[in-house]
């Protein structure tokens, strides 16, 4: 089944997001945490910092854009509801606590024959501070007057 390809090699780069975050002093909280807005790939801390990482993944050549391309406006918003959400469950205040919004491209040979079966091919690249926080602001009711 093809979605069962595309589930796979998504954990895939999440394994190989996390591993190379942890090599870089960043403490993994949380792994595809989800909201009834969003889900964060991977949420973590460095130092005093709130890290939450979206991970996407390319094909070399792929004429869809990088990962960093694929986090667009309405992504970020989700991403920052989910972030909201997180702090607010784990009672974290965020005026207090430093946050961040990263997000980890992962850029795969277009050789490979499994899906990351050579991880050390594959091109990793974290982008900090990827976009700011949105703030909160609904621009239509949730419920419709008939």
């Amino acid at each position: 089944m093809p979605g069962e390809n595309l589930r796979k090699t998504g954990k895939e780069m999440e394994d190989l997001a996390a591993e190379y975050l942890s090599s870089r002093a960043v403490r993994i909280l949380e792994r595809n945490f989800r909201s009834r807005e969003a889900e964060i790939d991977i949420i973590g801390q460095q130092e005093e910092t709130l890290l939450f990482v979206e991970v996407k993944g390319r094909k070399a050549g792929e004429k869809s854009g990088s990962g960093l391309e694929a986090v667009g406006a309405a992504k970020q918003k989700r991403i920052c509801r989910c972030a909201d959400f997180y702090m607010h469950e784990k009672g974290i205040d965020p005026f207090s606590t430093g946050i961040r919004f990263d997000v980890i491209a992962i850029t795969i040979p277009d050789e490979k024959e499994g899906p990351l079966s050579g991880k050390e091919d594959c091109g990793v690249r974290w982008i900090r501070n990827a976009f700011p926080y949105i703030s909160y602001s609904r621009t239509k009711p949730r419920w419709r007057v008939w």
